[in-house]
């Protein structure tokens, strides 16, 4: 692909992102991480068998309708920050792990953490095991006059293809234990499964990447699901440890909860990445 098609892709991604942001109802939902993964495997040479890499982040969110607490109340977030590291452990192995910070433009509301350990069965066939968890920082959130913070594990799989500077990546993992619930209200019962797809891009020598995920929230085995999660991030490098950021999250109910609500979020983000 040439350079001018590649210009075109831009300006119409970058087109869709903003449009999406001015058009989309500002509602409410709960953040999820989302996966960037790295397109090749680790650069180390054959003799050493653990690496590290990772990256520190400050985003500032605009357009941005994401409550600060868990039981979606309290001030909207304006800034996200927090770091996170890629432990490749041997060939065939890597360890995940994401802190998110969240600011409401004068303290910090809420913390995430993401936990996943990546196993490569097959060159296209990999084992997920995970541990998600958000937690308030200066309140307690009441779910159903209950204390609340998102805690959920899972086990699942992945199909990962690399063609040229392209990742493709379909997946499912299975909860064996969460308190998330389907329904962006918290009105549904317990997830039992998520599935999706995740898409990877680089162009000139890795300096501009695009990644894009997309997630359904299941109640029930091999159902449609109740929810979506959409994530798309364009990066480009400006220096070899700094990168800008810039994306577009939409988080909206699939169906009608019980409770009579059909809610729909989306936030935009900008911001500053240093890798090491």
């Amino acid at each position: 692909m040439t350079f001018k098609p590649r210009k075109f892709f831009l300006i119409m991604l970058l087109g869709f992102i903003v449009g999406a942001a001015l058009f989309l109802n500002p509602l409410l939902c709960q953040e999820i991480f989302i996966y960037r993964p790295r397109l090749q495997n680790s650069q180390s040479s054959p003799v050493k068998t653990i690496e590290v890499h990772g990256e520190y982040f400050g985003y500032f969110l605009f357009h941005s309708h994401f409550p600060s607490y868990n039981d979606l109340k309290g001030q909207n977030d304006r800034w996200n920050y927090g770091f996170q590291n890629i432990v490749f452990l041997g060939k065939n192995t890597r360890f995940f792990a994401q802190l998110v910070a969240h600011d409401d433009g004068s303290r910090r509301t809420k913390f995430d953490w993401h936990f996943s350990l990546r196993h490569q069965l097959t060159e296209n066939l990999v084992l997920m095991l995970g541990h998600d968890s958000n937690h308030d920082s200066d309140y307690q959130s009441q779910v159903f006059q209950k204390k609340y913070f998102l805690n959920r594990n899972y086990v699942g799989f992945g199909l990962p293809f690399i063609v040229g500077d392209i990742y493709i990546e379909p997946f499912t993992w299975l909860f064996h234990h969460t308190n998330q619930r389907a329904h962006l209200d918290y009105s549904g019962d317990k997830l039992m499964q998520e599935y999706g797809i995740r898409l990877g891009a680089t162009w000139m020598q890795e300096t501009l990447s695009l990644s894009f995920q997309a997630i359904a929230q299941s109640d029930s085995f091999f159902s449609a699901g109740q929810a979506y999660l959409a994530d798309v991030i364009i990066r480009t490098k400006v220096f070899p440890f700094m990168e800008l950021s810039a994306g577009l999250r939409v988080w909206k109910d699939m169906q009608e909860s019980c409770w009579g609500n059909k809610n729909q979020y989306h936030t935009l983000h900008s911001g500053i990445v240093i890798t090491f």
